[in-house]
């Protein structure tokens, strides 16, 4: 009877085995490796509670507002001893005259730097280039064109010229680069402001872009943890989520943010995203974004993952941390108390308000020497404790020729052939006669007269640029198109541009049915935004392009592969087909 028994029991133990060999192993992230950022200098430690406060807020700097309030800015600061500011462009850019715009912003940093006891934290955000903002500057490819190249060294020139065209105008902080994956085709915040829907192939690249921006002295942030891009709620809107579970949020954003950790990032900014998978504390019955969230700053961020470095919020207006407390002050100081240590864009009376807060006792100061010793920490290790004679950094002609040349290297090797029934390279001997036809919100009718000029030094004709031509009164003399041998469908829909759409709708949409009802042979169907358009709207175009980006390197890297001038190179940094597409 033992024998049987002990037969039994062998048998049990091995199906047992078996079936736990064969269960999926949860995936773990990467062994937390905590980074030492505490500072050797301890100045911070004889700061007023006023002083060590300002150390937390990135303020607007609303430069003439604040002066004419104040009187001056030596004043404003006497009173609210900040420590950083964020330049907002829409305050200086349609201030005329324009070639005024640049000396103003070197005058309005100046200005808040001379005023300070320490050297002044200045933000920005510069995804696409300073040019992207400012044309005295490069305007670089996106993000996404970066991935489609898969090319560490290209990513490391893309964060050093950035940085260093942000240093000539005195910036010395940036509020990316994003470590979102735009695994949701639907979304429309994130898109090709990432690098990829693929951790793997996007960590290499943000790590190369990082260093690049470091070897300038620029401090970097990635953004916006837990990571975006997984649904397509907006956070600009509404509270987002990374809806993942444990497993699938360790294999990708997880071990992105811990290999970043553990590799010595200073800053990560939390976004207004709930993680559902790990999140179990509610407020008012729901889950806090992660910006609101102690569970998700530090007991995942600060402790589980080992981060020593500065959690900045994103900024405290957007929509999705709205309505969780009574006002906009409100939900500062509960971010502040739940572990951000740097508060994105809070008005000045964040300041009294905590100041009151932690005298009365409803917030411990050991929360804010916590905050403020990191935020040394940092500022120690990018040489931000002590003032520099010259806070614009000299950039010369040839570096900024480098810059461009970079850039283009970049966009060379970014654009992606999707499809090709009609023999690419195209020849002005066999398809002269070319228009243009804009799908996208706003009218990038002069952006693309760039094109049009580089076809017609290749010989072609191109007489002709479209805005969202519509069916309504193109209907019925579509034989307009008839003259022409190509019609190139110029896709260009970006970030918050529209505000709130991913595909198309009205006139687009409506653009998008004239266009179609012509012969798809005809049609070269190029997007220079979202990857997904071509695919979607024109997944029969005989010809079909992504280059992810409008700017002028991206545009001439079109031409030249349409052309014959430079083969594709790049290869997609994204999964084209999804179900919730077809």
């Amino acid at each position: 009877m033992k024998t049987y028994i002990q037969v039994f029991l062998i048998i049990v133990t091995l199906c047992v085995t078996i079936i736990s060999c064969n269960q999926p192993k949860e995936n773990q992230l990467p062994k937390a490796i905590s980074y030492n950022f505490t500072p050797k200098d301890t100045t911070w430690k004889s700061m007023s509670i006023r002083e060590k406060i300002g150390q937390t807020m990135i303020v607007r700097a609303f430069h003439k507002e604040q002066v004419k309030e104040f009187g001056s800015i030596d004043k404003m600061m006497e009173k609210y001893p900040i420590g950083g500011i964020f330049v907002p462009y829409w305050d200086f850019l349609f201030t005329p005259p324009r070639d005024q715009v640049i000396p103003t912003i070197k005058n309005a940093i100046s200005d808040y730097q001379n005023a300070s006891k320490y050297p002044m934290i200045v933000t920005e955000d510069f995804e696409r280039g300073v040019g992207s903002i400012y044309n005295e500057f490069t305007n670089m490819p996106s993000e996404m064109a970066l991935g489609a190249t898969n090319q560490k060294h290209l990513a490391y020139k893309f964060g050093n010229a950035i940085a260093k065209e942000s240093n000539s105008i005195g910036i010395n902080w940036l509020l990316h680069p994003l470590v979102d994956l735009n695994m949701n085709p639907l979304q429309d915040l994130v898109v090709e402001r990432a690098i990829s829907d693929d951790a793997t192939r996007a960590y290499p690249l943000l790590k190369s872009q990082i260093e690049g921006m470091n070897a300038q002295g620029v401090v970097a942030t990635i953004k916006h943890f837990p990571g975006d891009g997984a649904t397509i709620k907006n956070q600009h809107l509404i509270t987002s989520a990374n809806n993942l579970s444990i497993s699938e949020w360790n294999a990708t954003f997880g071990t992105m943010y811990q290999k970043m950790i553990n590799n010595g990032t200073p800053c990560i900014m939390v976004g207004h995203i709930r993680f559902p998978a790990y999140q179990k504390e509610k407020r008012n019955g729901v889950l806090l974004p992660a910006s609101l969230s102690e569970e998700i700053m530090v007991g995942l961020l600060k402790k589980k993952m080992k981060f020593n470095g500065i959690i900045m919020s994103d900024a405290l207006n957007m929509g999705g941390a709205a309505g969780y407390y009574d006002n906009e002050i409100e939900t500062s100081l509960a971010a502040f108390k739940a572990g951000v240590d740097m508060v994105l864009w809070p008005t000045l009376k964040f300041m009294d308000s905590l100041e009151v807060r932690i005298k009365r006792g409803d917030l411990p100061m050991s929360r804010l020497d916590d905050a403020v010793e990191r935020i040394w920490g940092v500022r120690e290790k990018y040489n931000l404790l002590n003032k520099k004679k010259n806070i614009f950094y000299a950039i010369t002609p040839e570096e900024t020729t480098k810059i461009q040349e970079d850039a283009q290297e970049i966009a060379n090797s970014a654009v992606t052939l999707l499809t090709d029934a009609t023999k690419i390279p195209l020849k002005a001997s066999e398809n002269k006669r070319i228009a243009i036809v804009n799908i996208s919100h706003e009218d990038r009718t002069n952006d693309l007269r760039f094109t049009q000029n580089l076809l017609q030094a290749k010989g072609f004709e191109v007489d002709t640029i479209l805005h969202n031509p519509n069916f309504l009164d193109w209907g019925e003399k579509l034989n307009f198109f008839d003259k022409y041998d190509k019609v190139l469908v110029a896709f260009e829909n970006r970030y918050f541009s529209p505000l709130g759409a991913s595909l198309l709708k009205d006139k687009e949409a409506l653009g998008v049915w004239t266009i179609g009802m012509l012969p798809q042979d005809k049609i070269i169907a190029v997007s220079y935004s979202n990857p997904y358009y071509v695919n979607y709207y024109f997944e029969n175009a005989f010809i079909g392009i992504n280059a992810y980006s409008l700017d002028l390197f991206s545009q001439k890297a079109v031409v030249e592969t349409l052309t014959g001038g430079i083969p594709f190179r790049g290869t997609s940094p994204v999964k084209l087909e999804h179900d919730m597409l077809k």
